[in-house]
């Protein structure tokens, strides 16, 4: 990989990790974890939730800093998905089910991880990943920002 996609890499994952870092302290705590979780819809217990803590916990101190995050999540987000976890990627933000991702529906997906963009902000986002400029991301856009 040649060095500026692995700094592209890195300040993607730079901005997963400051999203699950909900205090901003550095790193992400059990308790952290669990709001994320529960924001995104995903019932686990403490318990499961404390097992991938301590997975991605290398130094054992109970949190994961982001070196830890970086390790283990740049394996898992680059790499090749398969169909079937794009599009089940893709439904957690198309939340009406159109095959698009809108503003406000990126929007309300953020917020439930304890996000406030600005709508410029949003828009930004989108218009990033949108392109064929009709505002809004299809499944193929989608899958190509996974690539």
């Amino acid at each position: 990989m040649d060095s500026f996609s692995e700094t592209y890499k890195l300040r993607e994952l730079r901005e997963v990790f400051n999203i699950f870092d909900l205090d901003k302290s550095g790193s992400i705590s059990v308790s952290e974890m669990e709001q994320v979780f529960r924001s995104l819809g995903i019932d686990a217990s403490k318990d499961e939730i404390k097992l991938v803590v301590n997975e991605m916990d290398i130094d054992g101190d109970g949190e994961i800093s982001f070196e830890e995050f970086a390790k283990v999540m740049g394996v898992k987000l680059y790499r090749n998905y398969t169909e079937s976890e794009i599009k089940a990627a893709f439904s957690h933000f198309d939340k009406n089910g159109d095959g698009f991702i809108t503003c406000e529906e990126l929007r309300e997906c953020m917020a439930k991880m304890g996000k406030k963009y600005t709508k410029r902000e949003i828009k930004r986002m989108i218009s990033s990943i949108d392109t064929d400029g009709n505002g809004m991301v299809s499944i193929d856009e989608f899958a190509r920002l996974l690539e």
